[in-house]
């Protein structure tokens, strides 16, 4: 069992995330999170996966949670903590975490 899995899972979701495939995207989040429930990478996956693909109760959750882990986070301070570097997909990851419920 290799202990970074998570990461690969969370960035498996992220790729199924910005090609649009929010139900796969959500699947491949709450891997990542079975194997890691603190990852914050893994729930901002979640969390934008979930309003993308309309599941906004799931959504607000995984927010939830995030807020817990990240108090400090804003979409103005988004790209501090993330590092993609084409802007439609920092926009799409942006407009999904704005759905989930991420002030500004």
């Amino acid at each position: 069992h290799d202990p970074q899995l998570f990461q690969m899972q969370a960035a498996t979701a992220f790729a199924h995330f910005f090609a649009g495939r929010y139900s796969d995207a959500v699947s491949w989040a709450e891997m990542a999170l079975v194997e890691r429930p603190n990852h914050v990478s893994g729930i901002r996956a979640l969390a934008a996966s979930c309003a993308m693909a309309g599941r906004q109760e799931e959504a607000s959750r995984a927010m939830a949670r995030l807020r817990e882990l990240d108090p400090a986070l804003r979409l103005s301070s988004l790209k501090n903590v993330t590092p993609l570097r084409r802007p439609e997909d920092f926009n799409r990851l942006a407009e999904g975490l704005r759905k989930a419920g991420l002030p500004e």
